[in-house]
């Protein structure tokens, strides 16, 4: 009997602990988030006021070879079929993401989601600048079959880095980092976070939409961005672990 109890107990751990995960100021949450998205949406302006459409002669004028010889497997032929993949590749990562997030506890679910929220809005409003202050053409840019009309929009010249290999990755690493603290490190979803994820990129570069530098900096920078966070907001004084092997927890006063 005092087996079957423990055993119990053991597997009513991790639901009674969940809510430990993340702890969060909503009020001081709530103000970075805020502050973030002021500071997303004000690129809205700025980048219309910045840009400015390149001329005939200007796209004429590009030559290939002024690439850096390791982005040039990103001079690939326009597609919007690979360019709609890399949206459905990225709806899988976020999807899978909230689903790692989920908690049936209504309390636990808001700060996972508050949590999610600073990432999603600090790496955006990060990524929307930087495309605006380094305005590096796309790779299709250098595509001749491509309309003078679709070069000349302004997202034409947000070629660095990736938002979407940044949103994607910025994801994984939250998902993960919640999961692998619940449950232990597990591969399979690893490889659905980060496959996805890499998926994204990939289809980024196929697509001509990126450079391969643009990929590595927006994953590098999504995930870093995600980690500090996360590890800003965990709980330091409960740590759980979770495995199919193992249960391990430490509280520290």
């Amino acid at each position: 009997m005092k087996k079957i109890y423990l055993l119990f107990f053991i597997l009513l751990i991790p639901l009674l602990l969940n809510s430990y995960i993340f702890e969060v100021d909503k009020i001081e949450s709530l103000i970075f988030i805020s502050s973030a998205l002021a500071v997303d949406l004000s690129n809205n302006y700025f980048d219309r006021q910045i840009i400015e459409p390149p001329t005939n002669l200007e796209l004429d004028a590009l030559d290939k070879d002024d690439i850096p010889f390791f982005d040039r497997i990103g001079l690939q032929p326009y597609s919007s079929t690979l360019k709609n993949f890399s949206d459905y590749s990225a709806y899988l990562a976020i999807g899978s993401t909230l689903y790692c997030l989920y908690e049936n506890d209504k309390e636990v679910l808001l700060n996972n989601l508050l949590v999610f929220s600073e990432i999603m809005i600090t790496q955006s409003a990060i990524a929307k600048w930087i495309k605006t202050l380094t305005q590096r053409y796309r790779p299709f840019m250098y595509d001749k079959s491509v309309s003078y009309d679709k070069k000349k929009q302004r997202n034409s010249q947000h070629s660095f880095y990736s938002m979407h290999s940044s949103t994607t990755f910025a994801a994984a690493t939250s998902g993960y980092y919640y999961y692998s603290i619940n449950y232990g490190h597990n591969f399979l979803m690893g490889f659905l976070l980060f496959g996805s994820a890499s998926a994204t990129a990939i289809f980024r570069v196929a697509a001509a939409q990126h450079f391969p530098s643009d990929v590595i900096a927006g994953a590098v920078v999504g995930s870093s961005i995600s980690y500090v966070i996360c590890k800003y907001h965990q709980n330091k004084k409960i740590r759980l672990s979770f495995g199919f092997d193992s249960v391990d927890i430490s509280y520290r006063f």
